[in-house]
């Protein structure tokens, strides 16, 4: 009886991961939560999932709201919108300075007034918490070399693969 008591104390008990969801778990379902609020342009929700030095680049919170809700304003005016969005599999999470990093393939679909355009991108997944919560960042925003500057962190074990060119289907008229 005491065997039984220690061995249900010891798998319930708080940090135990045993019934939790694994991490490539954790990464696509907050990557899709990510991916669904850009969608539904909840911009509050989206940047809570953006890597804090990425908002830092761009000047802070409050601009970079105010330059993506400037962004999407003109997509839309060109009869832009984000149909969906879709991810592979994460890669192998890296433990490295404190962090746990990882890509996620990513495919965006977009549709326009004059063609229907696939973005195949790489996402770089990276948690301060143990996997708590993962922040994102699209490599296509920056190249490798620029990337691992911009954010010194990045473990040299993370391989990021090179943007692959966008696939664009004209519309007829």
């Amino acid at each position: 009886m005491i065997r039984l008591f220690f061995t249900v104390t010891i798998l319930f008990a708080p940090g135990t991961r045993l019934f939790s969801q694994p991490l490539p778990t954790v990464i696509k379902t907050q990557a899709i939560d990510m991916g669904r609020a850009l969608i539904n342009n909840d911009l509050p929700t989206f940047q809570q999932y953006l890597h804090p030095e990425v908002i830092k680049q761009a000047g802070g919170a409050e601009k970079m709201k105010m330059m993506s809700d400037s962004a999407i304003a003109i997509f839309k005016q060109f009869g832009g919108s984000i149909k969906r969005i879709s991810y592979g599999n994460p890669s192998e999470i890296i433990h490295f300075k404190k962090e746990m990093q990882a890509t996620l393939p990513q495919t965006t679909y977009i549709t326009t007034s004059f063609a229907d355009i696939e973005l195949e991108s790489t996402l770089i997944a990276i948690s301060q918490d143990k996997g708590k919560h993962w922040y994102f960042t699209d490599s296509q925003l920056y190249n490798t070399e620029s990337m691992k500057q911009k954010m010194p962190s990045l473990s040299p074990d993370l391989v990021i693969p090179p943007p692959i060119k966008p696939r664009m289907i004209p519309k007829e008229k």
